[in-house]
């Protein structure tokens, strides 16, 4: 209270100086430009697949179809559509990625992105992106279908694909760790982001680590804001989300998630589980926030993607999402629904009894805020019924672990049942990037440079010691 009490002290005391203007111009937008600078997309997992990579539909190409969620067959088409819209309607500064461009790490698909991306870049749009676990590296399904037959297509490595981005990331603008394909930029003005390379596996080296955390440490302490993205989420969003993805959450995210909220982030974009779904914690001891947005894929129900708009002095992001109308929803939901309910149904017949119903739990998790949704409260009411019903066949124990996951998904309680539960708007949600006085924890420190940057972003001008001045009398009030 104190800190805010000064904080206030000093904009009424700047006022008097004769600059007034600057908190009411903070609120008022600056003259309309083509590109929204302060606005920002989240498109995650678009997996796109090369349309040259389908030769010949066929029996090769139907196979790998079957039983995917993904709308592998549509991904061009909803790359595209996203494209447009990005260019024509939204209109931002800037473009985030957090991995799992292509479809399986075929160069012929990277080139088909970046070259969508360089239409971005020609407005005036600029994209960072980062690889996700199909973006580099051996994999069998890296191939040619034509017909019945498919033949393997060159696949990205580390320096390809740090190469073929450079204008997205990986440029001269950043600075790069040696280990990963990690980095740290400033794309806005005040505004760093750091790309975290959490590899194949949702790996994140204790080399990588420290160096995210000096880089993030060194940015605040000039004054600021930092935000992170990540392919594999920071922290799991749901009580026995491994059950659907063995790398659901980053390995060690505990470790992970402390250095980062220690560190200063605030906010990690992330993807790979392909719903949208925000879920906050903190480091140990429970001091600093930290915000996990997972994103879901731009392929899989509701085909999602995140609008975010920064405030004037980059003190708190404003997040609303969006859905790719370029297809059918039906067709995305019945896609999804079907492969769930058959990937459950085959760890055995206890689980074939609970597999419509817990399919249908997953629906409503991709859509986000179930906590709201009534129906998705009669599936939790159902699952649980039919779950108690098979308990003689599942066991005890893995019977409570399924009650417990219904509950955390349905509810929408990220570490259901512990001292850090929690319930977030999964769609909509404005988060403060940090405090302009000190952390979270409500240390009392003014940051000079701070206060400077905001009013300097106004128009005006003004001198480090004249705030410091300023700041030396109103500090030595009681």
């Amino acid at each position: 209270m104190r800190t805010i009490k000064r904080l206030f002290i000093l904009t009424i005391l700047w006022m008097g100086m004769g600059c007034g203007v600057w908190a009411k111009t903070l609120a008022t937008k600056s003259q309309t430009t083509a590109i929204d600078r302060k606005k920002m997309v989240v498109l995650a997992d678009p997996h796109v697949m090369a349309p040259e990579l389908l030769v010949n539909k066929g029996t090769a190409w139907d196979t790998y179809l079957e039983g995917q969620r993904k709308l592998e067959d549509y991904s061009q088409r909803l790359f595209d559509d996203m494209i447009e819209r990005i260019k024509q309607d939204i209109r931002p500064g800037l473009v985030l990625i957090p991995g799992d461009l292509t479809k399986d790490g075929e160069q012929v698909s990277h080139q088909y992105v970046t070259g969508k991306l360089d239409e971005l870049r020609a407005m005036g749009i600029r994209t960072l992106v980062i690889p996700g676990n199909h973006d580099r590296g051996a994999n069998s399904n890296a191939v040619y279908y034509d017909g019945a037959n498919t033949t393997p297509a060159a696949v990205a490595t580390k320096e390809w694909f740090a190469a073929q981005y450079e204008n997205y990331g990986y440029g001269t603008s950043s600075e790069r760790e040696s280990t990963t394909l990690t980095y740290a930029c400033e794309p806005l003005k005040g505004l760093v982001v750091i790309g975290i390379d959490s590899g194949t596996d949702g790996i994140v080296s204790g080399t990588t680590l420290n160096w995210v955390v000096k880089k993030a440490t060194a940015a605040r302490e000039s004054g600021k804001k930092v935000i992170a993205m990540m392919h594999h989420p920071l922290i799991p969003h749901f009580t026995g989300v491994d059950n659907f993805v063995a790398t659901s959450v980053v390995v060690n995210y505990e470790t992970v998630r402390n250095a980062l909220a220690d560190a200063g982030i605030r906010v990690v974009f992330t993807g790979h589980f392909h719903t949208s779904d925000i879920a906050k914690d903190w480091n140990a001891d429970k001091t600093k926030e930290i915000y996990d947005v997972n994103t879901g894929s731009l392929i899989s129900y509701p085909c999602d993607y995140r609008e975010v708009t920064l405030s004037a002095d980059l003190s708190e992001m404003s997040i609303t999402t969006g859905h790719s109308t370029a297809i059918a929803a039906e067709t995305a939901k019945e896609r999804l629904r079907s492969a769930a309910e058959d990937q459950i149904a085959k760890r055995g017949t206890a689980y074939a009894l609970i597999a419509p119903a817990a399919a249908q739990a997953f629906i409503f998790h991709a859509e986000g805020n179930e906590n709201d949704n009534e129906e998705a409260a009669n599936t939790l009411t159902n699952l649980v019924a039919v779950t108690n019903l098979g308990k003689a066949l599942l066991g005890e124990a893995k019977a409570q672990k399924l009650l417990d996951m219904a509950n955390s998904m349905l509810q929408d309680k990220s570490q259901y049942g512990t001292d850090r539960e929690d319930q977030t708007n999964d769609l909509t949600l404005t988060i403060k990037l940090a405090d302009l006085a000190g952390d979270v924890n409500g240390d009392d420190v003014v940051n000079v440079a701070d206060i400077v940057e905001i009013i300097r972003r106004q128009g005006h001008q003004v001198k480090e010691q004249e705030i410091a001045a300023i700041l030396s009398i109103i500090m030595k009030e009681p």
